[in-house]
């Protein structure tokens, strides 16, 4: 099973922040592939890994950046906002230095003033290990 370990000195301060990138889903990449069109770039991120978010969250740009047509709209609510629909578009996530996958659907909401652009929720938690390893200041996340 691979897994990716990181340490931080500022672990309490940062919480669980790890680099991912975001690419289109395997399946559009297919798509492309076959029609010869070019691959949008990979988005390179810093993504927390929250176990208070029910799903993944992305930074609005994201998307955009891809180029990205939204799966679906979901209405979220988080401890500053009640009720606020947001789209929700399929795409993969990849830990680059472990080469740890989750493909499936994110949410895309501000992030704005956080020193992220990703929340990693209990959906992909849900299928994984997280070991959180305080005093260490460590932390080690699986993806099943």
């Amino acid at each position: 099973m691979p897994s990716v370990t990181i340490n931080n000195p500022n672990l309490e301060a940062d919480g669980p922040v790890l680099e991912v990138q975001f690419l289109i889903s395997s399946e559009l990449e297919k798509k492309y592939k076959k029609e010869n069109n070019p691959l949008p770039e990979p988005v390179t991120v810093k993504a927390l890994i929250d176990t208070g978010a029910t799903s993944c969250v992305i930074q609005e740009d994201i998307p955009k950046k891809l180029n990205l047509q939204p799966v679906g709209e979901v209405n979220m609510s988080t401890p500053s906002t009640k009720g606020c629909n947001c789209f929700q578009y399929y795409m993969r996530m990849v830990i680059p230095s472990h080469n740890l996958i989750y493909e499936g659907p994110f949410i895309a909401a501000s992030l704005d003033g956080q020193n992220i652009s990703s929340l990693i929720g209990r959906d992909v938690l849900k299928d994984s290990i997280l070991i959180y390893i305080g005093n260490k200041n460590q932390f080690t996340l699986s993806i099943l």
